[in-house]
């Protein structure tokens, strides 16, 4: 099902933001309502792909009546839903958002700006917390977990990683032409082949959103295990036993690796230490279902667990 409210003057959208939405009645207010005034302002679409059950896409339809709806019955993946929201696009820069995004009120402006300024085809952002001072224990080892690493202030310049929360891309990396190039958009995937070509990933210091995620660690843990047998069977789809195995074998190591990785990007922003000391436990646990979900797609191939990513 297609809602659009006004497809005229498409042809003079600088920026559309794709929003892949799985029973996000919770946040989606709160995400759209930071963008409306920018859509108000900037000359940008705001898209949400939905394949909720929980009353997502009323909240939007009556609530954000300018955003263009994709309302889907069956229920989608995230990679999927960020496909269709894709394929609907007509920027010439496509940003990513999540439904848990709380963009900056300049971040439209922000994005666009880093776009004119940089031949860099992908660009991401900061991801805060949201409302940091009223959030938990266990949603600061989520949020830290997933986007330590993007924890204001971050360093402008290249880099090996930008969030999934809150990237962009120039149109050319995702379309051949008029065609798009994923059905699917798995970032890390795409990311790879924009570096291959000689781009590498960028990160602005100005562009910035806020993470609302209020997901239960349970279900967390689950879906950091589907993500990384996911990501291990599509790795190496094809690959043969030997680099199976041996990729199988140093999947203990990961969370390690992982976990110092985040504190020498995190430590010296000299914010939140405290924070990240004590939830290191479970980051280190989150980190290593991980890793085990991981040497299970080496071995084993991806299973059903890249159907199984709505968040």
């Amino acid at each position: 099902m297609f809602s659009d409210p006004a497809m005229t003057g498409m042809a003079d959208i600088r920026l559309s933001v794709v929003i892949a939405a799985h029973n996000a009645a919770a946040v989606i207010e709160t995400c759209l309502s930071a963008l409306e005034p920018q859509w108000r302002t900037q000359a940008m679409e705001v898209i949400v792909a939905d394949g909720s059950d929980d009353g997502t896409a009323e909240i939007v339809r009556t609530r954000f009546p300018w955003v263009r709806l994709l309302h889907f019955d069956q229920p989608m993946t995230i990679p999927v839903l960020r496909g269709r929201g894709i394929e609907a696009s007509c920027g010439a820069v496509v940003a990513i958002l999540d439904p848990y995004s709380v963009a900056a009120a300049d971040w439209a402006e922000r994005v666009l700006d880093a776009h004119q300024r940089r031949q860099n085809v992908v660009i991401g952002g900061s991801v805060d917390l949201y409302r940091a001072s009223d959030q938990s224990w266990a949603a600061w080892a989520l949020y830290l977990n997933e986007y330590g690493l993007f924890m204001p202030p971050i360093s402008e310049g290249e880099t090996w990683i930008v969030p999934g929360s809150n990237v962009s891309y120039k149109r050319t990396a995702l379309f051949d032409g008029a065609k798009p190039r994923y059905s699917a958009f798995w970032k890390t995937f795409a990311n790879w082949t924009v570096e291959g070509t000689g781009s590498p990933l960028w990160l602005a210091e100005d562009v910035k959103v806020a993470l609302n995620k209020p997901i239960p660690l349970n279900d967390f843990l689950k879906t950091r295990y589907d993500h990384g047998r996911c990501f291990g069977g599509m790795r190496l789809n094809g690959a043969g036993r030997g680099t199976r195995a041996w990729r199988a074998a140093v999947a203990p190591v990961v969370p390690l690796i992982l976990a110092g990785r985040w504190m020498r990007g995190f430590w010296p922003k000299r914010r939140h230490r405290l924070r990240f000391l004590i939830t290191l436990p479970v980051q280190l646990a989150l980190f290593t279902v991980w890793s085990c979900g991981e040497a299970c797609g080496y071995l084993r191939g991806s299973g059903t667990s890249c159907d199984r990513l709505f968040y």
